[in-house]
């Protein structure tokens, strides 16, 4: 994931917000949605990426375990 740095006057900004909300430039254009993080985590002790790669999920996916739908609701008496 990308990072931007912003100047003081739009930190000052973001900081008082509450919910999520629209960014927009002075022209009405809008930049994109900003929710802010509870609390005040600095930028190392976010996890940014995904625990596991696209890869390793799809080897998970792979490998089909578990009980057939009808042998599970059989079991429930349904």
């Amino acid at each position: 994931m990308n990072q931007i740095t912003v100047q003081s006057s739009l930190d000052d900004q973001l900081a008082t917000v509450s919910g999520e909300v629209i960014v927009c430039d002075d022209k009405g254009r809008a930049l994109g949605f900003f929710s802010p993080l509870p609390g005040t985590p600095r930028i190392e002790d976010l996890q940014l990426e995904p625990p596991l790669s696209i890869e390793e999920i799809e080897e998970l996916r792979k490998n089909k375990t578990g009980k057939p739908l009808e042998e599970i609701l059989q079991r429930l008496g349904l």
